[in-house]
């Protein structure tokens, strides 16, 4: 792959655009929609849009009143458009997410002096697993970063064109329709960052304030209507629980420790983290340098405020992936310019190559999936020939190196193993088909596994309510839907019950009651 001259930023931005949207819609509806988040959304999209009040979101007849409304606003005009279905569900998320990659080209465009560090940053955010695949999920946090990176390009380009300044307001609303309180954390490190590029001047355009209010007008006039319609419950619900206590508390079991994010960030990162590694290093000593201060705001300062949060999930990182891609590109801007490179990085290239190959032939031959194969040949060939040119000081390394990551990129995404999350408890698509063909609408149905799966209540388009066996023998007594696993049948041993179906290892039975 022969990328075009240097000097030629519109063909670098096209083909950027045009790689991320392939890679963020290849087999994006080959896999089922998977727990929590997935689930939760586009149910609540699903009942919103089939209700017809898109002012006030319900999830199946109830208010949902968690979140703001942007992800069921964008999801319901994707069914509007193309029908219910996973494919649509997360349609508009990817879209959206895949644009951070051209915006961070831009970014780098202002504030590098190297042309290659804003293609290579770019090109680093492009090929990195969690925002490929993350951004390509029922969920905002990949359109975060395209909205907190459209906000920060406007921001570096009105330094000199004020008329800039008004687009912040629109990206930072964005984030305020999609996170709520997040825009504070947010605009608060821009607000830092403004002071330490030395624009305070930024504060006294005119144009940033009116920006500001035009852009939040809409976020006001929704939480009004909230607080209008629900009052207090809105505000208990909506910023105690899911706001403040957030930060303060781990909810539902989601915590760990102040390195969390660093296991996180060390898990899913190569091999770009080995390039990353000295790359933090050569920010923080060129701290001085505006390209540092942006990415050590963004970067570290935001998974400082991440860290020191009680609940803690893997994609609360996702913000800080454009700031560390920038910090790589710097890194690999300058590194081409040297006469040698850190062999310590060629040999951490040449072993993951290996690991590729292996663990490929392993995987791919134990669960007979012959695309593991592939994606470990793909990482083989293109790793192992991008680890040999870095240790003959061959520049094209980095080339070679994206172009490998694409393509086993484009495998994954085009097979089913990407939502690999998917596979950690049973099939929902027949069990929901069951429900949704054996039930009357509104009916909710009461279960035996472990615990509610948001994807069941999607696909059957009833609430699907786990229960312990008192709960169930009392729900069984008062008549109401079970779906009940061979186990449970046998322990409970519930009298009378009429069988309505079965799917996998459920069975769907009604109980007429006492």
């Amino acid at each position: 792959m022969n990328f075009p001259a240097l000097n030629n930023d519109r063909k670098y931005l096209l083909l950027l655009t045009g790689a991320a949207l392939i890679l963020a819609i290849a087999g994006l509806g080959n896999v089922p929609l998977r727990d929590f988040d997935e689930g939760y959304y586009a149910t609540t999209a699903q009942d919103t849009y089939l209700r017809g009040d898109w002012r006030f979101p319900t999830y199946l007849g109830q208010p949902f009143l968690s979140k703001p409304p942007l992800i069921t606003w964008l999801v319901m005009g994707s069914y509007h458009l193309l029908g219910i279905s996973e494919f649509t569900s997360r349609l508009p998320l990817a879209l959206g997410a895949a644009l951070a990659v051209p915006l961070l080209y831009l970014v780098g465009k202002e504030i590098f002096s190297a042309p290659k560090a804003a293609l290579w940053s770019s090109s680093i955010l492009l090929t990195l697993l969690p925002t490929a695949r993350l951004g390509r999920l029922t969920m905002l946090d990949g359109v975060i970063n395209t909205c907190l990176l459209w906000s920060l390009l406007c921001l570096l380009r009105g330094r000199k064109q004020p008329h800039w300044l008004a687009g912040i307001g629109i990206g930072l609303a964005l984030i305020a329709l999609a996170k709520g309180l997040l825009v504070l954390a947010l605009a608060m490190l821009l607000g830092i960052l403004i002071l330490w590029l030395g624009a305070g001047q930024i504060f006294q355009r005119w144009q940033l304030w009116l920006g500001l209010a035009i852009s939040f007008a809409p976020v006001l006039w929704w939480y009004q209507l909230q607080f209008a319609q629900y009052g207090e419950t809105f505000w208990q619900i909506h910023f105690e629980f899911h706001s403040f206590n957030r930060v303060t508390q781990e909810l539902e079991g989601n915590t760990g420790p102040p390195w969390y994010y660093l296991l996180e960030i060390a898990k899913y990162t190569a091999p770009w983290l080995f390039f990353l590694i000295p790359a933090m290093v050569m920010t923080i000593k060129q701290w001085r340098e505006d390209w540092a201060k942006v990415a050590i705001i963004f970067g570290l300062g935001f998974l400082a405020i991440i860290s020191a949060m009680g609940t803690k999930l893997p994609w609360y990182v996702l913000p800080c992936y454009p700031f560390f891609a920038l910090m790589g590109g710097h890194y690999l801007a300058d590194l081409q310019n040297r006469q040698r490179y850190p062999l310590l990085i060629g040999y951490l290239l040449a072993f993951t190559a290996g690991v590729g190959l292996v663990g490929g032939l392993y995987a791919g031959l134990t669960e007979r999936r012959p695309v593991i194969i592939i994606m470990g040949l793909a990482l083989f060939i293109g790793v192992g020939w991008s680890a040999r040119q870095y240790l003959n000081h061959s520049a094209k390394f980095v080339k070679t190196l994206v172009v490998s990551l694409y393509v086993t990129l484009l495998f994954l995404f085009s097979s089913p193993l990407w939502n690999w999350e998917v596979n950690e408890a049973f099939a929902v698509k027949p069990v929901g088909e069951l429900i949704k063909q054996a039930t009357s609408v509104n009916t909710p149905v009461y279960t035996s596994f472990a615990y509610s799966r948001p994807s069941l209540d999607f696909y059957g388009d009833r609430q699907v309510i786990a229960m312990n066996d008192d709960q169930l023998r009392t729900k069984a007594e008062e008549g109401n839907y079970l779906l009940l696993d061979q186990d449970a049948q046998g322990r409970l041993a519930l009298p009378g019950l009429q069988p309505r179906g079965q799917a996998g290892d459920f069975s769907l039975f009604f109980s007429p009651g006492e």
